[in-house]
């Protein structure tokens, strides 16, 4: 098997060397695809404390990420989705972090939705950071968290298959075309890849 690929709607592209661990420094959901090749975002892990500093380049592939419809990876395509949380106590803020192959940017308007199933009502969650940061206009990353809070208790969370991110603003940051219906949908295989379960909502 291939260490890292480069098809453009796969979700295995990342270099497969990475750990899949939201606590690892080298965690896959920090990896992007750039013109430059694949990517991590820069950290102490690479030896600079400089958060201004230059990405890291772990795999150098000129034009990889591409710069229309037809070169590259094209669109961004999702490629994680994590909870924010491992459990949840009746009315409490809730995260969950959705992750692309490529850059996404904020274009400033309404933000971003993200819908979570529940066995209760369902809740809307709404985009607030990009890679850990406040979202704010021309922001730009791979990884937005969606919040909201919960609203029933003894319900159990679940995000479903090929559920569509509403309301996007957000635009492929390479060429800043607003992200087509496929970049925006969390597919079945995305949510395998993620071993994304349910999570209770506890009185």
């Amino acid at each position: 098997m291939p260490l890292w690929g480069t098809t453009h709607d796969a979700i295995d592209n990342k270099p497969q060397f990475l750990a899949d661990d939201a606590d690892s420094d080298y965690d896959i959901t920090r990896s992007f695809a750039s013109n430059k090749g694949w990517m991590m975002r820069n950290s102490s892990a690479t030896g600079n404390d400089n958060t201004a500093a230059d990405d890291e380049v772990l795999v150098a592939i000129g034009g990889l990420a591409g710069t229309s419809t037809t070169t590259g990876l094209k669109r961004p395509t999702i490629t994680r989705v994590r909870w924010g949380q491992a459990a949840y106590v009746a009315a409490t803020a809730i995260t969950v972090e959705v992750t692309w192959d490529e850059l996404v940017e904020y274009d400033a308007g309404s933000a971003a939705t993200l819908v979570v199933t529940s066995t209760g009502t369902n809740l809307t969650l709404t985009a607030t950071h990009i890679d850990g940061v406040a979202i704010a206009d021309e922001l730009q990353g791979n990884t937005v968290r969606f919040s909201g809070t919960t609203v029933d208790q003894a319900a159990t969370l679940s995000i479903a298959a090929n559920v569509v991110i509403g309301d996007p603003d957000l635009k492929d940051a390479v060429d800043g075309t607003v992200l087509n219906a496929a970049s925006k949908t969390i597919t079945a295989a995305v949510k395998t890849a993620s071993s994304v379960g349910t999570r209770a909502v506890t009185t």
